[in-house]
Protein backbone atom coordinates (compact mmCIF):
# COMPACT_ATOMS: atom_id res chain seq x y z
CA UNK A 1 0.00 0.00 0.00
CA UNK A 2 1.56 3.43 -1.06
CA UNK A 3 1.98 6.33 1.45
CA UNK A 4 -1.07 8.31 0.13
CA UNK A 5 -3.38 5.50 -0.13
CA UNK A 6 -3.44 5.13 3.91
CA UNK A 7 -5.19 8.07 4.86
CA UNK A 8 -8.09 7.27 2.43
CA UNK A 9 -9.38 4.51 4.40
CA UNK A 10 -12.46 4.67 5.91
CA UNK A 11 -11.73 3.72 9.27
CA UNK A 12 -8.24 6.07 9.18
CA UNK A 13 -11.03 8.64 8.25
CA UNK A 14 -13.44 7.85 11.60
CA UNK A 15 -10.30 8.01 13.60
CA UNK A 16 -9.24 11.42 12.57
CA UNK A 17 -12.53 12.80 12.87
CA UNK A 18 -13.55 11.59 15.94
CA UNK A 19 -10.59 12.60 17.46
CA UNK A 20 -11.54 15.79 16.58
CA UNK A 21 -14.63 15.98 17.67
CA UNK A 22 -13.50 14.68 21.08
CA UNK A 23 -10.71 16.98 22.09
CA UNK A 24 -12.98 20.16 20.60
CA UNK A 25 -15.87 18.77 22.88
CA UNK A 26 -13.21 19.00 25.68
CA UNK A 27 -11.45 22.12 25.12
CA UNK A 28 -14.84 24.18 24.68
CA UNK A 29 -16.67 22.78 27.56
CA UNK A 30 -15.64 24.88 30.86
CA UNK A 31 -14.86 22.68 33.92
CA UNK A 32 -17.04 24.36 35.87
CA UNK A 33 -20.23 23.40 33.40
CA UNK A 34 -18.58 19.63 33.05
CA UNK A 35 -19.05 18.90 36.70
CA UNK A 36 -22.98 20.91 36.56
CA UNK A 37 -23.31 18.23 33.52
CA UNK A 38 -22.10 15.42 36.08
CA UNK A 39 -19.02 15.04 33.92
CA UNK A 40 -15.54 15.76 35.07
CA UNK A 41 -12.19 15.63 33.31
CA UNK A 42 -9.82 13.34 35.65
CA UNK A 43 -6.90 14.03 33.71
CA UNK A 44 -5.67 14.86 30.25
CA UNK A 45 -1.90 13.66 29.22
CA UNK A 46 -0.98 14.62 25.98
CA UNK A 47 2.84 14.64 24.02
CA UNK A 48 4.84 14.83 21.20
CA UNK A 49 5.40 11.59 21.07
CA UNK A 50 3.62 8.67 19.06
CA UNK A 51 2.41 6.01 21.03
CA UNK A 52 -0.44 4.45 18.29
CA UNK A 53 1.89 1.73 17.23
CA UNK A 54 5.79 0.39 17.57
CA UNK A 55 8.46 2.00 15.01
CA UNK A 56 11.51 0.33 13.93
CA UNK A 57 14.55 1.26 15.37
CA UNK A 58 16.51 0.87 12.21
CA UNK A 59 19.40 -1.12 13.30
CA UNK A 60 20.02 -4.88 12.93
CA UNK A 61 22.61 -7.03 12.39
CA UNK A 62 22.64 -8.89 9.12
CA UNK A 63 23.20 -12.44 8.77
CA UNK A 64 27.22 -11.41 7.53
CA UNK A 65 27.50 -10.91 11.25
CA UNK A 66 27.70 -6.77 10.27
CA UNK A 67 25.46 -4.27 12.49
CA UNK A 68 23.52 -1.84 10.29
CA UNK A 69 21.84 1.22 11.00
CA UNK A 70 18.76 2.16 8.64
CA UNK A 71 17.16 4.63 11.03
CA UNK A 72 16.97 7.22 8.62
CA UNK A 73 14.48 5.46 7.10
CA UNK A 74 12.08 5.49 10.46
CA UNK A 75 12.74 9.21 11.36
CA UNK A 76 9.15 10.78 11.60
CA UNK A 77 8.61 13.36 8.33
CA UNK A 78 5.95 15.03 10.46
CA UNK A 79 5.03 16.40 14.01
CA UNK A 80 4.17 13.49 16.50
CA UNK A 81 1.55 14.20 18.80
CA UNK A 82 -1.03 11.34 21.28
CA UNK A 83 -3.01 12.13 24.01
CA UNK A 84 -5.04 10.34 26.76
CA UNK A 85 -7.66 11.78 28.62
CA UNK A 86 -9.85 10.33 31.86
CA UNK A 87 -13.37 11.32 32.20
CA UNK A 88 -15.77 10.85 34.88
CA UNK A 89 -19.38 10.21 34.49
CA UNK A 90 -21.92 11.18 37.50
CA UNK A 91 -18.89 11.73 40.03
CA UNK A 92 -20.87 12.64 43.22
CA UNK A 93 -22.26 9.20 43.25
CA UNK A 94 -21.69 5.80 44.99
CA UNK A 95 -20.51 4.59 41.74
CA UNK A 96 -19.22 7.02 38.77
CA UNK A 97 -18.68 5.74 35.42
CA UNK A 98 -14.82 5.94 34.00
CA UNK A 99 -14.16 6.88 29.75
CA UNK A 100 -10.75 6.60 29.72
CA UNK A 101 -10.28 8.10 26.01
CA UNK A 102 -6.71 8.19 23.98
CA UNK A 103 -5.90 9.79 20.61
CA UNK A 104 -2.65 9.52 18.20
CA UNK A 105 -2.08 11.55 15.12
CA UNK A 106 -0.43 8.76 13.00
CA UNK A 107 3.47 8.26 12.10
CA UNK A 108 4.73 8.73 8.32
CA UNK A 109 8.67 8.32 7.66
CA UNK A 110 10.34 7.13 4.33
CA UNK A 111 9.36 3.27 5.05
CA UNK A 112 7.21 3.23 7.63
CA UNK A 113 3.08 4.79 7.95
CA UNK A 114 0.88 4.40 10.75
CA UNK A 115 -2.77 6.21 10.39
CA UNK A 116 -4.06 8.08 12.98
CA UNK A 117 -6.39 6.16 15.76
CA UNK A 118 -8.97 6.87 18.48
CA UNK A 119 -9.53 4.52 21.18
CA UNK A 120 -12.07 4.36 24.16
CA UNK A 121 -12.68 2.42 26.84
CA UNK A 122 -14.77 1.78 29.76
CA UNK A 123 -14.78 1.63 34.09
CA UNK A 124 -16.27 2.47 37.08
CA UNK A 125 -15.03 4.17 40.17
CA UNK A 126 -16.72 2.67 43.16
CA UNK A 127 -16.94 4.20 46.15
CA UNK A 128 -15.97 1.66 49.45
CA UNK A 129 -16.45 3.63 52.31
CA UNK A 130 -15.90 7.99 52.52
CA UNK A 131 -12.40 7.54 52.85
CA UNK A 132 -11.46 4.31 49.52
CA UNK A 133 -12.50 4.16 46.16
CA UNK A 134 -11.80 0.86 43.98
CA UNK A 135 -11.42 1.55 40.25
CA UNK A 136 -12.12 -1.02 37.28
CA UNK A 137 -10.97 0.21 34.11
CA UNK A 138 -10.62 -1.51 31.08
CA UNK A 139 -8.25 0.51 28.01
CA UNK A 140 -8.93 0.82 24.20
CA UNK A 141 -11.92 -1.84 24.09
CA UNK A 142 -12.62 -0.05 21.30
CA UNK A 143 -10.32 1.14 18.38
CA UNK A 144 -10.43 2.91 15.43
CA UNK A 145 -7.89 3.49 12.84
CA UNK A 146 -4.40 2.64 13.49
CA UNK A 147 -3.64 0.62 10.00
CA UNK A 148 0.12 0.44 9.49
CA UNK A 149 1.80 -0.02 6.34
CA UNK A 150 5.63 -0.45 5.53
CA UNK A 151 8.09 -0.45 2.13
CA UNK A 152 11.19 -2.49 1.80
CA UNK A 153 14.63 -1.15 0.93
CA UNK A 154 16.63 -2.57 -2.11
CA UNK A 155 19.97 -4.04 -2.20
CA UNK A 156 23.20 -3.82 -4.21
CA UNK A 157 21.38 -6.68 -6.54
CA UNK A 158 17.74 -4.83 -6.19
CA UNK A 159 16.06 -7.72 -3.82
CA UNK A 160 13.66 -6.09 -1.32
CA UNK A 161 14.88 -6.62 2.51
CA UNK A 162 13.46 -4.96 5.53
CA UNK A 163 15.48 -2.47 6.86
CA UNK A 164 13.92 -2.66 10.17
CA UNK A 165 15.14 -6.67 10.71
CA UNK A 166 17.45 -7.35 7.84
CA UNK A 167 15.19 -10.24 6.83
CA UNK A 168 14.76 -10.65 3.26
CA UNK A 169 10.94 -9.21 2.55
CA UNK A 170 8.89 -12.00 1.71
CA UNK A 171 9.97 -13.80 5.02
CA UNK A 172 9.25 -10.52 6.89
CA UNK A 173 6.26 -10.54 5.02
CA UNK A 174 5.32 -14.39 6.51
CA UNK A 175 6.12 -13.27 10.01
CA UNK A 176 2.58 -12.32 11.95
CA UNK A 177 4.27 -8.81 13.88
CA UNK A 178 1.89 -7.27 16.20
CA UNK A 179 2.76 -3.40 15.97
CA UNK A 180 0.19 -2.09 17.83
CA UNK A 181 0.97 0.62 20.64
CA UNK A 182 0.14 1.44 23.69
CA UNK A 183 -2.84 3.28 22.56
CA UNK A 184 -3.73 0.33 20.87
CA UNK A 185 -3.68 -3.04 22.82
CA UNK A 186 -6.44 -3.48 25.70
CA UNK A 187 -5.76 -3.44 28.92
CA UNK A 188 -6.88 -3.65 32.37
CA UNK A 189 -6.41 -1.70 35.62
CA UNK A 190 -7.48 -1.92 39.16
CA UNK A 191 -6.90 0.24 41.60
CA UNK A 192 -7.84 0.92 45.07
CA UNK A 193 -7.78 4.58 46.52
CA UNK A 194 -7.45 5.31 50.29
CA UNK A 195 -7.74 8.91 51.40
CA UNK A 196 -6.50 10.51 54.44
CA UNK A 197 -8.03 13.06 56.16
CA UNK A 198 -6.66 15.46 59.01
Amino acid sequence: MMRGEMMKQPNDLFAVMLSVALWLTLALVPASQAQADDITLVSLKAQSEHLGSKVWSGKFRGLNGRDYNASAFYQSENPEFSATALLMLRPQQAVSWLLPISVDAGYQSKLYAAAPLASIGFGAAISLNRLSVLTVRADNLLVAGGAVSERPCYDGYRRRYHCGTGLAWTDFQRQDIDRRGNLAVPGLHIHYIRRFSF
